[in-house]
């Protein structure tokens, strides 16, 4: 998994592919190069303004069509829009100063991760009766409507969502005469299986680099199917009595002592398992579907896209939970136009330009919408696998505790990479795996503290 949450996180690390320099224009269209634009819509008659901040995404053409729904609002309500399309490494910046200066848009996209970060004085509205109204004409799937609640509550209504997926090299599989995948015992037995170091080849492209986001987000799933985690339910932090956190670890040095894993995975960054793949190095990796897009649209890799099979993460043994990457539109609470950013949500929620803005962003986004599996964009191929990955998202940082003060602890510390600090610490023998987790337990616990404190 990747660049998010980056996605968020999941979402935000895909996102985070494009910066530069800020100036404003009057065109319609955001340029990809521009780090923060501002558009404004003048109103053709007096239905108040509505300011909206939108984080920008993988695609100039992707933020086009958000840019001219937004203008159609503007000017089909009669509301003056201003809508600014800021670069996702600046965006949390640009608006934390808002929230500080208490002067905040009236719409942002925002995720659950965003949310539970401004613990405890949240600065996102209530909106889930808007979520339930816009549920009741058009059912979301369960992971994404009741996943993105905290403490009972909708931030955000959610949008899209980000998926991770399971990319193999079925020519190396059938080679070796290997059965694809179904479970995480499967996986990790086929990764031995189908690995020929002498040549260069590995089984499973995971990495333990300090920094690498991609190993603190699968290992994170691995380590929950397994019935594993790092807090409970109530908030508690149990990294240094769970078991499955353990059984996770020891698993992961097993494949690297038996030359499953490359050898330089220690060192790598969130970009690793994407190299590893692209040079023909790993059979089996994990990642975000900018992967697949980035085979499928480059000549140099058609042997490699032609020998790919791509398919939803493994079955775990005492869990399915996988990372849920969701996005959407939140109202802030100091929002001076809140009746027109609510008509603005029920817009973009519209089914057929809804549709029309999912079919142009597939497989890098999938739908909220129950309608759209089995569609004709959305019932085949990467997609399919895309969309199956969604409605089974109930992850998160610190599943599965349901507090949030805890899920608040679990995204503060997570962006320090503990799991692949840790990880990282006893491949490479600089501590005890004990030593190791009683570290991540320390860390853990410190960020409670300064959660605590305020």
């Amino acid at each position: 998994m990747k660049k998010l949450l980056t996605i968020i996180l999941a979402v935000a690390m895909v996102l985070s592919l494009f910066t530069g320099c800020g100036k404003q224009t009057e065109t319609a269209a955001p340029a990809a190069e521009t780090k923060t634009q501002a558009v404004d819509q003048m109103a053709p008659s007096g239905g108040g303004s509505l300011v909206i901040w939108v984080e920008k995404s993988f695609s100039e053409d992707v933020d086009k069509l958000i840019d001219e729904r937004i203008q159609a609002f503007g000017q089909e309500k009669g509301v003056e829009v201003k809508a600014e399309f800021i670069g996702a490494t600046d965006y949390m910046t640009k608006l934390n100063a808002a929230v500080e200066a208490g002067n905040v848009p009236d719409i942002t996209l925002a995720n659950p991760y965003k949310v539970v970060s401004y613990y405890p004085a949240n600065p996102y509205s209530d909106v889930t009766d808007l979520v339930d109204e816009i549920d009741a004409q058009r059912p979301m799937f369960d992971a994404l409507k009741d996943g993105t609640k905290i403490e009972g509550v909708n931030y955000f209504v959610p949008f899209y969502a980000a998926s991770s997926l399971l990319f193999l090299r079925k020519d190396l599989f059938d080679a070796k005469g290997v059965a694809l995948p179904t479970t995480w015992e499967e996986l990790w037995e086929a990764a031995v299986a189908v690995s020929d170091p002498e040549n260069g080849i590995y089984g499973l492209g995971m990495g333990c680099g300090p920094t690498d986001e991609d190993c603190e987000n699968s290992f994170r799933v691995m380590m929950w199917d397994l019935g594993g985690g790092l807090m409970d339910k109530d908030g508690n932090i149990v990294a240094d009595t769970n078991e499955g956190l353990r059984t996770m670890i020891d698993k992961y040095v097993e494949l690297y002592e038996a030359e499953a894993i490359p050898p330089a995975a220690t060192t790598w960054d969130s970009g690793g398992n994407n190299k590893t793949y692209l040079m023909g190095e790993s059979a089996m990796v994990i990642n975000v579907p900018t992967l697949y897009n980035a085979i499928r649209n480059d000549e140099q890799y058609a042997e490699l896209f032609k020998n790919t099979v791509v398919l939803n993460l493994p079955a775990g043994s005492a869990d399915n939970a996988v990372f849920g990457n969701p996005s959407g539109w939140a109202i802030m609470t100091g929002a001076k136009n809140p009746e027109n950013a609510r008509e603005f949500i029920k817009y973009v929620s519209e089914k057929a330009w809804y549709d029309t803005y999912m079919d142009a962003i597939a497989p890098v986004f999938a739908p909220v919408y129950q309608d759209l599996v089995g569609s004709e964009t959305w019932g085949n191929g990467v997609n399919k696998q895309a969309i199956e990955y969604v409605q089974n998202a109930t992850g998160y940082y610190g599943y599965p505790c349901q507090t949030q003060e805890g899920r608040a602890i679990a995204a503060k510390n997570y962006y320090s990479f503990p799991i692949a600090r840790m990880l990282n610490s006893v491949v490479t023998g600089s501590a005890t795996k004990d030593e190791a987790i009683a570290q991540l337990q320390k860390e853990l616990q410190d960020t409670a503290s300064a959660v605590a404190g305020g």
